[in-house]
């Protein structure tokens, strides 16, 4: 489902683009139950609609599993070598592209059950699901609008700040005002981010009203990939424009890391490259 925020795939340090840390196999392996948690959240389905839902995800997992997770582990092995030496900013730049496309290639793995489901549901499921949409994005939108410019990036600033430190162990000031910059760079581009929001909701809706037709998948599927990537022909100069700010950032601060919070991010990264080959091995 399309959530409040933009996908997270696109702010991650490094570009590491998928499920992370210690409990990997665990968040891994537990997915088709959150997926339709979260579905359950946004529409009630008959059981029908639950049977068909739960079938095409654990068919869709099965070949996420067998044909995407080779391709993240030769992602990350060749993440881990290039690290060894201080990132360049078109190295930076060509692993957003590489994860970018695994996390576009997962989402239209996985919309295929959600188009399934989705192409039976009736006009009132249809706007149970639009209802609980547009009252998440009120929410979110209201819990920002209580805060100041200042509270919004200290706000920001310290969930990046997070984010790095469980990569990369503890920060120096430097490092911490870099994300800080990175921060501002966001919230800078909020409102083209709920233009980008809005106009995906926009698409779904017309979609949803084709959703029998035999090209309701396909064009659903790239809805998907579009969300992922940021994709948008009315906004992708200024997402261009904030992603390019966004590769020279990463790369200065790349070039600022220690020996230790190197040895701490590679540490990291085998342990994820690990579980990712303990998944596809199951």
């Amino acid at each position: 489902m399309m959530s409040n925020r933009l996908p997270k795939w696109a702010v991650l340090t490094l570009g590491v683009v998928i499920v992370t840390g210690c409990t990997t196999r665990l968040a891994y392996n537990n997915i088709d139950v959150w997926l339709s948690y979260r579905l359950s959240s946004y529409v009630t389905l008959t059981s029908s609609q639950e049977s068909v839902f739960d079938r095409g995800l654990d068919s869709a997992l099965a070949l996420h599993r067998r044909q995407e997770m080779p391709k993240i582990h030769r992602a990350i092995d060749r993440l881990q070598a290039d690290l060894l030496a201080p990132m360049s900013y078109g190295q930076v730049q060509e692993y957003y592209t590489v994860f970018t496309q695994l996390g576009q290639d997962s989402a239209a793995i996985l919309a295929d059950p959600l188009a399934d489901v989705f192409s039976q549901l009736d006009n009132t499921q249809v706007a149970q699901v639009e209802a609980s949409l547009r009252q998440r994005f009120a929410e979110f939108d209201e819990e920002r609008s209580q805060l100041s410019d200042s509270q919004k990036l200290t706000k920001r600033a310290g969930r990046l700040q997070d984010f790095t430190q469980d990569w990369v162990g503890s920060l120096t000031s430097r490092q911490k005002e870099l994300l800080t910059e990175l921060a501002g760079y966001q919230l800078e581009m909020a409102p083209i981010f709920r233009s980008l929001r809005n106009g995906y909701l926009t698409r779904w809706q017309q979609l949803m009203k084709t959703r029998t037709q035999p090209a309701f998948k396909g064009q659903f599927t790239q809805l998907m990939r579009d969300m992922v990537a940021l994709n948008s022909s009315e906004h992708q100069a200024e997402v261009r424009f904030y992603l390019n700010r966004r590769f020279e950032l990463m790369r200065r601060l790349n070039h600022t890391m220690s020996p230790q919070q190197q040895s701490y991010l590679n540490r990291k990264l085998i342990d994820l490259r690990k579980d990712v080959a303990l998944l596809i091995n199951q």
